[in-house]
C-alpha cells in the first residue's frame, strides 16, 4: 500500500505559489479539522473542503469559486481535474502541522485499522442474523444456516492478514467465539457452521 509523506515544502512544490501564500494565511482559520486515511476534512474560513492525498498531488473538492476554473460540467475537458484551492492547501497545511514531528505520512487507500473496523462491523451482522436464527429455531426441528456470507468474510480475513496478522488474528478469535455462541443456542442439523468454526481457530492460530 502507497504511503505518501507530506510537509510544508512538497505542499508549496506541489501548487502555485500565489495558492499556496494564501493558504499560509488560511491555515489558522480551520475549524473541525480531521483525518482518515489519505482524505483530509475540514472548515476553511467557513468553507467546507474535502481533499485527498495521492502520490501524485492534491485531488480537492470545496465549494469556492477558486476551486474550479470550469465550474459547468459541460465545459470540462475530458480527464480534468482541477488545481486545488487554497482553501484545499490550507486544509492539508494545518493536517501537516498538527501531525508529529515535520512529517505527516498518508496511506493512498483505505488502512488496515479502517478495513479491520469495516470486516467487523460486516462479520458483527452476518454473525447476529446466524444467532437470531438459531434462537427462533425449534429445538426439536433443528436449522440449516447459511454460511456462505460468514465464508466469504473469513476470505477477506485471510487476506487481510498478510499486511496485519494481529487484527486478522484478533478478527478470527472473535468470529470462532461467536460461532460457539451460536452453535449453543441451537440444533444445526449440518457441519457448515462447525467447517466455518474450525477454519476460523485455523486463521486465528496462523494469523
Amino acid at each position: 500500500m502507497a504511503r505518501v509523506e507530506v510537509t510544508e515544502e512538497s505542499l508549496r512544490a506541489t501548487v502555485n505559489q500565489h495558492v499556496f501564500a494564501r493558504a499560509v494565511t488560511l491555515a489558522g482559520k480551520v475549524a473541525g479539522l480531521s483525518a482518515a486515511g489519505p482524505l483530509v476534512e475540514a472548515t476553511v474560513d467557513g468553507t467546507d473542503v474535502s481533499v485527498r492525498v495521492r502520490p501524485g498531488g492534491l485531488d480537492a473538492r470545496c465549494t469556492c469559486p477558486d476551486a474550479d476554473p470550469y465550474p459547468a460540467a459541460q465545459y470540462q475537458p475530458a480527464q480534468y481535474q482541477p488545481a486545488p484551492c487554497p482553501h484545499a492547501v490550507a486544509a492539508v497545511l494545518a493536517w501537516v502541522r498538527v501531525g508529529p514531528g515535520e512529517a505527516s505520512t498518508a496511506e493512498a487507500g483505505p488502512s488496515d485499522t479502517d478495513l479491520a473496523a469495516e470486516l467487523r462491523a460486516d462479520l458483527d451482522d452476518v454473525l447476529a442474523d446466524l444467532a437470531a436464527e438459531a434462537g427462533d429455531c425449534d429445538p426439536d426441528d433443528g436449522w440449516y444456516p447459511d454460511t456462505s456470507d460468514l465464508e466469504d468474510l473469513l476470505d477477506e480475513v485471510e487476506d487481510l492478514a498478510d499486511e496485519a496478522p494481529e487484527a486478522a488474528r484478533e478478527l478470527a478469535g472473535y468470529v470462532a467465539g461467536r460461532i460457539r455462541d451460536v452453535l449453543a443456542a441451537g440444533n444445526c442439523l449440518t457441519d457448515d457452521l462447525a467447517d466455518t468454526l474450525a477454519r476460523a481457530e485455523e486463521l486465528r492460530q496462523q494469523a
